[in-house]
């Protein structure tokens, strides 16, 4: 199915130019004179589209290339900061967690917190994050991207460093809720929107970039963690942590307003031509500006769609089966035996180091090698739950160790790798927005469930935790293979798809509202 809507005999009379004219009119490529430490990157993704990509006609793949190198320059490199502050916001309160604990300047001794009541502070957080992020998706749409990631940034930086100033349980809690209803909306928001400037199969190895700055926050969180420990000043060293770690999401939320651009029709760094590209090939059924926010029809067709209730089940399992344990990491690997909370904080480092690796890999597999992600899916559950018999049978500690690295890499690659996908099987913007927010909040049992599940009563060993695990990493196991299947994918073989043949899908295509509520 061609992706470039075809002219009309309207539009042919109309002044808009010709797919012709806009390749005339493209300009030659400027050299930017800000240098291009920014751009290394997204020229390599840019370099990287995959061979099936189709452009519209007359345009060469060179200058789809160019005009895509522009696009990533100017939106990539500062999407990757901002999330990398926002996992390291999230996370800080597993380092937080035994922070000093030798020493009964931990948050937990303080705040007089119990292991349940623990797990409440851990997981308040995700009740409002969960619930908020359909709706706080859809709200790039009806606002903008910047102003919206913008606002989400500002006000998540301030409630971060009240945590520092916190009291009691109560005051733990609350800032904990408001945090969750504060940060909803931004990573599904960062989906929804770069669905507006490229096709799905484009995004693997961008969305993988992005998600994996998230994982290097468990590094730079752990190092901060680490340093902040040594500090001797008026305050413990997990109010220090909060502060220092709220301010930056301050400052860059102000700046998100100035710097990011909010979609291709009003993006000033294209000329009128590259503009024009990257709309038109777009497919029909992608998000757009154009188009009315709300359309109930397209959510009706969203809930009778079954890839939405097995692409979410697959969400659901993964959560708490793959992420479950990142929540309380440094206490587990604390329970492994090594001797100080420092020396675990140092040692939930290399994971995050080793999800950042893994995942880039797989995006330039997944969209340069054309790797089919159900099968590259299936493969990182399996190994998961490998390392999950590891932690159950052995006893060697270096050995249970390097299980939860390479667990912890393999379980923060399968999302990223599934979301192209899963862009793909909406149609519509209203569709998108709502299948994006509702899948994504399904993955915040990971923060509501996790920590029940890894409670310290069940350590040092954690054999219930784990047994549960791999129940439910089975089960996404068959899920992730369903939705393949719905969605026309084989998975009998291991080698590449065929570059060349007509990629199935479960649906015809749809008539488009939104392309129709455009011309109106």
């Amino acid at each position: 199915m061609s992706l470039v809507r075809t002219n009309s005999a309207s539009d042919l009379s109309s002044e808009k130019p010709s797919i012709v004219e806009i390749e005339e009119a493209v300009e030659k490529p400027v050299v930017s004179d800000r240098g291009d430490d920014n751009g290394r990157i997204s020229e390599n993704i840019a370099d990287s589209e995959p061979d099936h990509t189709e452009h519209p006609e007359h345009i060469s793949k060179d200058e789809l290339r160019r005009i895509h190198r522009k696009i990533d320059k100017r939106i990539l490199p500062w999407l990757c900061i901002t999330y990398l502050v926002m996992r390291i916001d999230i996370n800080n309160v597993a380092n937080a967690a035994i922070l000093n604990e030798e020493a009964g300047d931990d948050i937990k001794t303080q705040l007089h917190l119990s292991p349940q009541a623990w797990a409440w502070v851990l997981a308040c957080f995700y009740y409002p994050y969960g619930f908020l992020e359909p709706l706080s998706t859809l709200f790039i749409k009806s606002t903008t991207p910047s102003f919206w990631i913008g606002r989400i940034m500002v006000t998540w930086g301030i409630i971060v460093c009240c945590i520092g100033a916190v009291q009691n349980y109560q005051g733990l809690l609350a800032t904990r809720i408001l945090l969750g209803a504060a940060e909803a909306g931004y990573y599904p928001g960062v989906i929804y929107y770069l669905a507006f400037w490229f096709k799905p199969e484009e995004l693997a190895l961008r969305i993988a970039l992005f998600y994996s700055f998230g994982q290097v926050s468990g590094f730079v969180g752990g190092f901060l963690a680490f340093a902040v420990s040594f500090a001797d000043g008026s305050l413990p060293g997990w109010r220090w942590l909060f502060i220092i770690e709220g301010i930056p999401a301050i400052l860059m939320g102000f700046m998100t307003f100035f710097i990011l651009p909010d979609f291709p029709q009003t993006a000033k760094f294209l000329n009128e031509a590259e503009r024009k590209v990257v709309i038109e090939r777009l497919s029909k059924d992608a998000p757009t500006k154009t188009a009315k926010t709300w359309d109930r029809q397209q959510v009706i067709r969203l809930f009778l769609d079954p890839t939405f209730w097995t692409f979410s089940a697959v969400w659901f399992c993964h959560a708490i089966g793959g992420f479950g344990l990142s929540f309380v990491l440094p206490t587990v690997i604390y329970q492994l035996g090594f001797t100080t909370t420092a020396l675990s904080n140092v040692l939930s480092m290399p994971p995050s180091l080793g999800a950042f690796v893994l995942l880039n890999i797989l995006g330039w597999l997944v969209q340069m090698k054309d790797w089919n992600p159900f099968r590259v899916a299936i493969g990182l559950e399996v190994t998961n739950i490998i390392c999950y018999t590891l932690l159950l049978t052995v006893k060697t500690t270096v050995v249970r160790y390097l299980a939860l690295l390479v667990s912890t890499s393999t379980a923060g690659s399968v999302y990223p790798i599934l979301w192209p996908a899963r862009v793909k099987a909406s149609r519509g913007t209203t569709a998108a927005g709502i299948a994006i927010g509702i899948t994504n909040a399904l993955a915040q049992f990971q923060g509501i469930l996790g920590p029940q599940v890894f409670l310290s009563v069940y350590g040092p060993t954690y054999r219930v935790s784990f047994l549960t695990c791999v129940g439910l990493l089975a089960g996404a196991v068959i899920f992730i293979a369903m939705t393949g299947l719905l969605m026309g994918e084989s998975l009998l073989w291991i080698h590449p798809r065929n570059r060349n043949r007509n990629r199935g899908d479960h649906r015809q295509p749809l008539e488009s509202d939104d392309r129709k509520d455009a011309s109106s």
